[in-house]
């Protein structure tokens, strides 16, 4: 559709930094704000978890609520298709300096199955549900968070 995301294309047009603020700090599994994280175990999301640790399931309740109406949408557009969490909270320091995964407000996101000519689509979907900034970052995944 015409209002699909493009490759590179961030809404709202600026920095994560500008539209979110940048993460301070770096959430540590048995702290205090970990223990403010909420798990999601939404059924119609398909997390990764390629870490065996059940982090990506782990976010800001502030990060769910998007992410469950997304899951709603992507379950209405398409048949047979789920939305995919391939990274939420970050607790193995696999991005860069100041990423919102280490605050658990950031996620990267696809389908299940895997389909990169759905990521547009996805990216629209996931600014009205309500993410404060999507980015389609590349041709494997949508980045979408929240501000603290």
């Amino acid at each position: 559709m015409s209002d699909d995301l493009k490759l590179h294309e961030k809404v709202p047009n600026k920095s994560e930094k500008d539209a979110v603020g940048a993460a301070t700090t770096k959430i540590k599994r048995d702290s205090d704000e970990f223990k403010k994280l909420t798990e999601n175990k939404n059924a119609k999301i398909v997390f990764k978890d390629e870490e065996g640790t059940g982090a990506d399931r782990m976010m800001t309740t502030k990060l769910k609520t998007p992410l469950d109406t997304l899951a709603d949408s992507v379950a209405s557009e398409w048949d047979n298709v789920k939305l995919r969490v391939t990274e939420a909270w970050d607790e193995k320091n696999e991005h860069g300096a100041n990423s919102t995964h280490y605050e658990a407000r950031g996620a990267d996101l696809t389908t299940s199955p895997i389909d990169g000519t759905k990521l547009g689509r996805l990216g629209r979907l996931a600014v009205d549900a309500g993410f404060e900034w999507v980015f389609y970052e590349d041709d494997k995944h949508i980045h979408a968070s929240m501000k603290k």
